[in-house]
C-alpha cells in the first residue's frame, strides 16, 4: 500500500463526501477505501477526518492537507498528460464558461480564426452568468468576468468596459431623475444576483451608495429589460444597454460621477504544467 494510494483515497472520500462514493470512483471495496485513510492519518499522526454515522468532515489538519495533495495530485496528472501527448499538438475538449454578452462581443467574433488554427480542438462553450468552481467542475476557461475570483486562480486581461447606470425615460418622468449618487436610495433599483455585495453602487473616488434593490435577476438580458418596462434603475455593462441607449430606450443617469473603466478578464487554474489546449487559447485571446 503505497502512500500515493492512500493519498488518493483521501481525496477521493473528500470529493465523494462518503467512502462508498470513494469505493466505487477506485474501483475498490469500502474497507480498503477506510484502511487506506485510516494508514495515512497513522502516518502523519493526525485525524484527517470527523467520521458519525451521518456524515464525514474534513478537521482544520485535513483540510490544510487536502487542499495541498488536491494541486499536487492535479500536477502530477497535468505533467503526464503533456509527457504522453505531443507538446505541438492541441487536442481533446476546452471548456468555456462565459457571460452572454461578452461571449458574443469579444470571443465568438474571433473563435473562428482560434479553431482554424487548431483543428484538432473540441470546444464546449456555456453561456451563463455565475463563477463556476474550477476545482469542482469540468470547466478550463472562465471568459469575461469583472469581479473578483479566488486568489488560487490566474487572470488574465483581455478587455476594458464600464458600468452605466440607466432607467426608461418613463420611469425617470415618473420617479424624477437623481441629481446625486445619494439619490439612489430614494429610488427603484435592480440588481444582479451574482454581484458581492448586490446592494452597492460605486461611483468615481471610491464613493459607494448603499441602496436597498426591489428586485434581483440572475441575467443581464432581463435586467435590461425590466429597466425598459419601467421597472426601477440598473447598472449594467455598457456593451449590455448600448443598443438600448442609442435607440433612446434607457437613459444614462449621474454619468458625471461614473466609475473608472472596468477590467475584464479570463481565469484559468494556476498550474505549473498548463495544458497546451489552455495554454494557447490563452495566449490567442489576450494577444
Amino acid at each position: 500500500m503505497s502512500k500515493l494510494e492512500c493519498i488518493t483515497a483521501f481525496i477521493a472520500v473528500v470529493e465523494k463526501n462518503s467512502f462508498a462514493g470513494a469505493a466505487k470512483k477506485c474501483g475498490i471495496s469500502t474497507a480498503a477505501i477506510s484502511k487506506k485513510v485510516s494508514r495515512l492519518e497513522f502516518e502523519l499522526k493526525t485525524k484527517l477526518l470527523n467520521r458519525t454515522t451521518r456524515k464525514i468532515s474534513l478537521t482544520e489538519m485535513g483540510d490544510q492537507y487536502y487542499q495541498h495533495c488536491k494541486k499536487l495530485i492535479t500536477e502530477l496528472m497535468e505533467a503526464e498528460s503533456d509527457i504522453m501527448q505531443n507538446q505541438s499538438e492541441v487536442s481533446g475538449t476546452l471548456n468555456i464558461t462565459s457571460n452572454r454578452y461578452f461571449a458574443m462581443r469579444y470571443l465568438l467574433p474571433k473563435l473562428s480564426r482560434f479553431m482554424v488554427l487548431y483543428p484538432k480542438l473540441l470546444i464546449r462553450i456555456e453561456l451563463a452568468e455565475r463563477f463556476p468552481n474550477l476545482d469542482e467542475e469540468e470547466v478550463d476557461i472562465i471568459f469575461g468576468v469583472s469581479s473578483g475570483g479566488s486568489d488560487k486562480l490566474v487572470r488574465k486581461k483581455i478587455a476594458n468596459t464600464r458600468y452605466v447606470l440607466c432607467a426608461s425615460p418613463q420611469y425617470l418622468e415618473v420617479n424624477g431623475v437623481p441629481k446625486t449618487p445619494a439619490d439612489l436610495k430614494q429610488h427603484r433599483y435592480i440588481t444582479h444576483m451574482m454581484r458581492v455585495p448586490d446592494n452597492v453602487v460605486k461611483f468615481k473616488g471610491n464613493k459607494e451608495i448603499y441602496v436597498k434593490p426591489i428586485l434581483y435577476l440572475n441575467d443581464s438580458r432581463a435586467m435590461r429589460e425590466c429597466a425598459i418596462q419601467n421597472m426601477g434603475i440598473v447598472m449594467l455593462h455598457d456593451y449590455v444597454v448600448v443598443h438600448a441607449l442609442q435607440d433612446g430606450r434607457l437613459v444614462e443617469i449621474l454619468s458625471e460621477y461614473r466609475e473608472v473603466q472596468q477590467s475584464i478578464y479570463l481565469y484559468y487554474q494556476q498550474s505549473q504544467y498548463l495544458r497546451p489546449k489552455i495554454r494557447k487559447f490563452i495566449d490567442f485571446f489576450t494577444a
